[in-house]
């Protein structure tokens, strides 16, 4: 190849690796500021965030990127740099994480049995020699009405009837609820207001849906950059639940994660753990070969 051949090359390169892509803005909620050309800017839905910009997230606040066909949330408190995250997920999506996480969830309301937390019931129990169930039957028939939208694949409707369950939940039934909506808004392709509400919800183990919860929140965490947060979520899931359904695709998305944050031996020894779990599986296959490019 001649000199002059590898300098285009260099100038093709160089900028997208080092400044990254630029991005719009889909979804903002709190405080999330850019700086660009050395002033920070709020930043706001519909503008376009070089790729050589600072972000800065607020407690509480959401923000969510795209670039052509990449989707970028951010949820957590902190300073990013845009190139950063767009290549983290570059690298997500050479892990097939996002098509995997939301394949596993796509159908998890379609013709599955009826597993809820026992808050209803507790709390049925408990109104028994009191006013009778109008506000309990209420609260349920919007539960329902949303499960089957959302097993129409109707997610934004669904969000509906879920907010109007929320307002009548007491704290056993927040989080399950806050999931639900989360979840809606994730399978619609809002990963920022999917990521607003399910950090609303403090879910206990316990809760029906705990390890859909552990996959869909993890996934976005990552997505941000939020490796740490992702590895304290997964670590206390796979610790309780090693054995769980979902625990071949947590372990997928751990290894990812301490790679990113320079942990190899950690990352091969989760790829492993995936594989093991069954071979045959997509994830298993995913993990094998993750395995071999390591």
């Amino acid at each position: 190849m001649s000199s002059k051949m590898i300098v285009l090359l260099l100038v093709i390169v160089i900028p997208t690796a080092v400044f990254g892509l630029d991005c719009r803005v889909d979804y903002v909620h709190g405080t999330v500021e850019v700086q660009a050309d050395g002033r920070w800017q709020p930043a706001e839905i519909g503008s376009t965030i070089p790729g050589d910009a600072t972000l800065r997230i607020a407690p509480g606040a959401v923000v969510e990127l795209s670039s052509g066909n990449m989707r970028i949330t951010v949820g957590e408190a902190g300073t990013y740099l845009l190139s950063r995250l767009t290549d983290s997920s570059r690298q997500a999506s050479s892990w097939g994480i996002v098509q995997m996480v939301r394949g596993k969830l796509r159908n998890l309301f379609h013709g599955q049995p009826e597993i809820e937390s026992t808050a209803m019931g507790v709390r049925a129990e408990k109104m028994e020699d009191d006013i009778g169930f109008e506000w309990m039957d209420e609260e349920e028939d919007a539960v329902q009405q949303g499960k089957s939208l959302l097993e129409e694949q109707r997610y934004e409707e669904a969000v509906e009837y879920f907010e109007e369950a929320l307002e009548l939940a007491d704290d056993q039934g927040r989080s399950l609820y806050l999931f639900y909506i989360g979840y809606a808004y994730a399978m619609a392709g809002k990963s920022g207001l999917a990521m607003r509400y399910l950090n609303e919800a403090e879910p206990s183990h316990c809760m029906a849906h705990y390890g859909d919860y552990v996959l869909l929140k993890g996934q976005l965490l990552l997505e941000g950059q939020a490796y740490r947060a992702a590895l304290e979520l997964f670590d206390g899931f796979l610790q309780r639940f090693p054995d769980h359904e979902n625990s071949q695709s947590v372990y997928f998305l751990s290894a990812f994660c301490n790679k990113q944050i320079g942990r190899q031996t950690q990352a091969e020894a989760l790829l492993r753990k995936a594989y093991d779990v069954d071979p045959s599986s997509e994830t298993g296959r995913k993990a094998e070969a993750m395995l071999e490019s390591l």
